[in-house]
């Protein structure tokens, strides 16, 4: 019995986070309260409680689904059999494909609340945030030990300029209304453009 409502209790879980990315993706984060959720997914505010004690464990929450979905997409991928080079392009454009599969997810990166309103939820993204850089930054430092790109580069600050270039090509995808152009497509122009001037000079 006590199995049955553990299991419960997860799917419920998981039916409120895919509610909140809906109500993100459609409305925006500010517009995410914990009554616009428990009506969206069917439920009484103080059964909402159960699960979430307020808004942030909300958000805490969706950003834990996307870290681990990421996370999962990425191990799909097969990366031990690719150069370092090309790890580099796979995952970007993966990350680009997850993000446009998931279109509430750039409205989170870009919510107002990341800047002062909720430290909790700011904190909890800016984990996701470093460990997606110092994953980029380890596929760096392995194709410099490859001789891919050049040695004199900081790993860390090269996965910055190419995390930044991402983010802004998200931004720009989300603000044309993810109809313009194709968000893995114009990741491969980004990435190869960048990776160009990162090679070793003859």
């Amino acid at each position: 019995m006590a199995v049955k409502k553990r299991q419960s209790a997860e799917i419920r879980r998981h039916d409120i986070i895919k509610a909140a990315m809906e109500i993100i993706r459609h409305e925006g984060v500010s517009r995410l309260t914990t009554r616009s959720l428990a009506k969206a997914v069917g439920i009484a505010q103080p059964t909402l409680f159960l699960h979430f004690g307020n808004k942030s464990h909300v958000l805490v929450a969706l950003v834990d689904s996307i870290q681990e979905g990421l996370q999962q997409e990425l191990m799909g991928l097969a990366l031990d059999k690719m150069t370092p080079l090309e790890r580099i392009k796979t995952v970007i454009r993966t990350h680009l494909d997850f993000i446009q599969n998931q279109p509430g997810i750039p409205r989170l990166l870009f919510a107002e609340e990341l800047q002062n309103e909720d430290p909790l939820f700011r904190q909890r993204m800016d984990q996701l945030v470093m460990f997606f850089l110092r994953f980029i930054a380890g596929m760096i430092s392995a194709a410099q030990e490859a001789g891919e790109i050049r040695a004199d580069l900081i790993p860390q600050q090269a996965a910055c300029l190419l995390i930044a270039a991402v983010q802004g090509l998200a931004l720009r995808w989300v603000l044309t209304g993810g109809e313009r152009f194709v968000l893995s497509e114009q990741a491969d122009i980004v990435t190869t453009t960048l990776l160009e001037g990162w090679t070793p000079r003859a």
